[in-house]
């Protein structure tokens, strides 16, 4: 029987393990919410995106998706290294980045790139930058975005600007490992003290942070990660109420354009995230689709900077429509055909590791 406050709202606790909750759809609307939101820079439109006046200049909606990605990776990836362990932890997360992003890192350079160069062919493959691009299939260090010859003459010339994010969401992998492995994880008095710290030294001296301190914009991502943990931690201390909900979403409301907004948005948005992916209407997205969020979010903007490519007087909009349905496609297919067969050889690697 499930544990309840005095207005009858249930604790995030009660739902450790659930496989009930609407993750998946949060992952999808923010994967679109970012493409959406790209459509105008990648279209020339620049800033002009529609919700630029409703969020004041504080954030932008691919902020916010961005945001929202890191806050539920930071959840669910403690979650993992809590329940299964240090060597289940590593091979999961290595089997969910590396091999949809390899393919699309190669799918860039060998197909999209090959064939829109402006260079000649033996020109192209023989370029230090396109070399170089291949090293994005690491994740472990700052990305490249440039194609020799490609996109060059679009308002935006990267070939994947998206990618920034999986160098600081595999440094958070990494720290996040790394204080496990300390033993950090089993006490949550402890852990709470060392995320405070750690967030407290980061606000004034991020920089010096190891791994994730290398750019100052991989600040955001890395404090959403790192809020995230501390929501598992304390699970059990945080009660899942429609009336905090509700605050939770005038605070959120209320800090933009406010010089507190740093430190009042990010709370109030990870708790209306939690909020709705276990108290609002479940919606099965795994059973019908799979979860293609990942491929939405690596896919996009190449697709949309080819749509631009062939179609340049077109508007945001069009962008918008078109790469929905070419990206959710292509998403579609990475997850039914690489992701989930890749996500399926765990157990293989965790017998093959537990035999030596």
């Amino acid at each position: 029987m499930r544990a309840t406050v005095s207005d009858g709202a249930s604790m995030l606790g009660d739902y450790d393990g659930s496989r009930r909750n609407n993750f998946t759809a949060l992952r999808i609307l923010f994967a679109w919410s970012v493409l959406f939101g790209h459509s105008f820079p990648i279209t020339g439109y620049g800033n002009l995106n529609p919700l630029s006046e409703f969020f004041e200049k504080s954030t932008w909606l691919g902020e916010i998706a961005v945001s929202g990605f890191f806050a539920i990776s930071g959840y669910l990836v403690a979650a993992s290294f809590v329940r299964r362990g240090l060597v289940d932890y590593c091979i999961s997360r290595i089997l969910r980045i590396y091999p949809a992003l390899i393919v699309c890192v190669l799918l860039s350079v060998v197909l999209l790139g090959s064939t829109l160069t402006t260079l000649e062919q033996s020109a192209y493959f023989a370029h230090p930058r396109t070399w170089n691009y291949l090293w994005n299939t690491t994740a472990l260090f700052p990305m490249s975005f440039d194609l020799p010859g490609v996109f060059a003459g679009l308002p935006r010339s990267g070939v994947n600007g998206s990618l920034w994010t999986l160098p600081v969401e595999v440094s958070c992998y990494i720290l996040l490992m790394v204080a496990g492995a300390m033993g950090l994880l089993r006490w949550r008095a402890l852990a709470n003290l060392a995320g405070a710290a750690l967030l407290l030294f980061s606000i004034n001296y991020f920089t010096d942070v190891p791994l994730v301190g290398r750019i100052e914009r991989w600040a955001e991502p890395c404090v959403y990660f790192l809020l995230g943990v501390g929501v598992y931690l304390n699970r059990d201390a945080i009660p899942l109420s429609l009336p905090l909900a509700i605050a939770a979403g005038c605070l959120a409301y209320a800090a933009l354009g406010e010089p507190w907004f740093p430190y009042v948005f990010p709370p109030a948005f990870i708790y209306l995230i939690f909020f709705i992916a276990y108290r609002s209407a479940y919606l099965d997205i795994d059973r019908w689709l799979g979860d293609p969020s990942y491929g939405i979010y690596i896919y996009a903007w190449p697709v949309q900077q080819t749509l631009v490519q062939f179609f340049p007087g077109e508007g945001p909009y069009f962008n918008t429509a078109i790469a929905t349905v070419v990206v959710g496609t292509l998403a579609l297919l990475s997850w039914h055909l690489l992701e989930k067969p890749a996500l399926g050889l765990k157990r293989r690697w965790l017998h093959a590791v537990s035999e030596k």
